[in-house]
């Protein structure tokens, strides 16, 4: 039986006094993808288990420091045995930003990486795995993430308003994650600020088996901590699906 684990290395929005920011490690057969390195995810990775070296990609869905401030200490941390070049996918917009942050740490520690730019609609395939990068809407240029490996399919949303394309590929995914960063009598904020609220975030992942709300805020974790259709983990929680 094929069957992936799911690492919430950080649920939190950029400042949440009792989540950290966002990380989903992905565990696809052993072949590991995280989506979004928040501040304390690599102890989070490293806590659960996971070398921080063995990790084949990294995916930053948009530049906002909240989804990357973790990339420096993962080269640090990787500098002391990194066995090979630390590979990170990013969009367009945010590829400089990457570099500008890797090029001040992992070149004084002599780490190599590769920032690859990927756009909405591409995909990636290495043996059962397929990686395809889904359309987001936020107030910079940003991306999701959907994994398929041996018919099991993942959606990841990043920061984002509800769009059409996750709902639609969210329909008979076993997991869709995403974002809930406001509560539903925060619209308009969520409109202004390219979020989704609770509200939204539940109907975009109504066709999936299981559902998880994310990048909580302060503000939004009561009405997401009482919504009987989804999961809200912590830090640290891991799911499996068979």
């Amino acid at each position: 039986m094929s069957c992936i684990k799911v690492l919430f290395a950080g649920t939190g929005s950029a400042l949440n006094p009792s989540r950290g920011q966002v990380s989903v490690l992905l565990d696809l057969g052993g072949e590991l993808l995280v989506v979004d390195v928040g501040c304390s995810a690599p102890n989070y990775i490293a806590r659960a288990g996971y070398d921080l070296n063995e990790i084949s990609q990294f995916i930053v869905t948009h530049s906002h420091y909240d989804h990357l401030c973790g990339l420096p200490m993962v080269s640090f941390v990787r500098s002391f045995t990194a066995r090979k070049a630390m590979r990170v996918i990013a969009p367009p917009a945010a590829v400089p930003d990457v570099e500008a942050l890797l090029s001040s740490t992992a070149k004084a520690w002599r780490v190599e990486y590769v920032v690859r730019s990927l756009k909405t609609g591409d995909e990636l395939r290495k043996a059962d795995l397929k990686i395809r990068i889904l359309e987001a809407l936020h107030t910079v240029e940003a991306v999701g993430v959907m994994t398929e490996y041996k018919g099991i399919r993942v959606l990841v949303s990043g920061d984002t308003r509800p769009t059409e394309s996750f709902r639609a590929a969210a329909q008979g995914a076993q997991l869709a994650i995403h974002e809930a960063t406001l509560p539903s009598t925060m619209t308009a904020e969520a409109l202004r600020t390219g979020h989704s609220t609770v509200r939204e975030a539940l109907q975009q992942t109504a066709g999936a088996s299981l559902r998880v709300l994310y990048h909580i805020s302060p503000e939004s974790e009561e009405e997401a901590g009482k919504a009987v259709e989804a999961l809200v983990p912590r830090d640290g929680d891991i799911i499996k699906i068979c």
